[in-house]
Formats: C-alpha cells, sequence, structure tokens
C-alpha cells in the first residue's frame, strides 16, 4: 500500500473513532446548537442571571433591565448605528476592544444584554459566543433586537 493510501486510511480511522466517541460514549458536542433557554419578568432576574450561561430575553425583559440601568451591547456593524441605537448601548466592531469595554464597565461577572437588528439577525448571539469565549459569564441575548425596540416606541439615542 503506497503512503497517501496508509495516510488516507488512518486519517478515516480516526475520524470514526473520534465520532464515535464524541457521541456514543460521552455527551459530545452536537452536531446542531442547542436553543438559548429564555428568561422572562415573570422569574426573578437578579436571581435567575446568576448562574454563568448565555440567555434569551424578550422585549418587556430587556425593557425592565434597561431601566434597571443593565448594560447594552449592540452587536450591528458600526454603518446600522447612524439609525440610531438603545440609549448608553455600547458598540465596537472590534471584539477585542468591545471586550475590553464591557470589562471596564462591569466587569467579566456582571449580566449585560446583546443585541441586533431582528430575530433572523444572529451577530448578537454569535457575538455572545465570542464574548463567552474571552471570559465574561451572564450574557443576555435581546430576542427581537433593535426592531422590537423601535417598534415598540422605545426611546433611541443618536451619535452626535
Amino acid at each position: 500500500m503506497d503512503r497517501n493510501k496508509q495516510t488516507l486510511l488512518y486519517l478515516l480511522v480516526a475520524v470514526f473513532f473520534a465520532t464515535i466517541y464524541n457521541f456514543i460514549l460521552t455527551n459530545g458536542i452536537p452536531l446542531i446548537a442547542k436553543p438559548l433557554e429564555t428568561v422572562t419578568l415573570g422569574e426573578d432576574i437578579r436571581l435567575s442571571i446568576l448562574e454563568p450561561q448565555i440567555r434569551q430575553i424578550d422585549l418587556e425583559t430587556a425593557m425592565k433591565l434597561h431601566e434597571q440601568k443593565v448594560l447594552f451591547v449592540d452587536a450591528r456593524a458600526e454603518e446600522y448605528l447612524q439609525d440610531g441605537f438603545i440609549p448608553n448601548a455600547v458598540a465596537n466592531d472590534e471584539v477585542d476592544a468591545l471586550s475590553q469595554i464591557i470589562d471596564e464597565l462591569i466587569g467579566f461577572d456582571t449580566a449585560f444584554v446583546i443585541y441586533c437588528s431582528d430575530d433572523d439577525c444572529g451577530s448578537s448571539e454569535e457575538l455572545a459566543y465570542t464574548l463567552q469565549g474571552y471570559g465574561f459569564s451572564n450574557i443576555l441575548v435581546f430576542q427581537g433586537g433593535w426592531k422590537a425596540w423601535t417598534d415598540a416606541g422605545f426611546p433611541i439615542q443618536y451619535n452626535e
């Protein structure tokens, strides 16, 4: 057997055993991500966000958290911020810089909300997982995001 076929055989055997180990022998990495848990006003929000993980919130919960001065992070690209943003929200296309801003404002363990354009936008969830990788532990993803906020007639802010 020539060297290329032998290498391919070893690779296929390794992939086979890795797959078996991941999906059968352990509770391995799923092929499809689990949906985010939703946190609502019916629960004690402060207690429910103590356990580190990424959760999803609705419009009513987002407004309540905004009233409580919880930090909001806008996951939209900077050109969309010209249309406005949720008051006092922070944004930065550079994740390292955004991470530093969040850390300076609230630290790694305090809960904050990430939002993007609407329900179909995946930027907020993607940013949440990225920031979780940086060490942030309590991240809330606002389902509906900017569209739900503006459709409800809630206040918005513009860059000066």
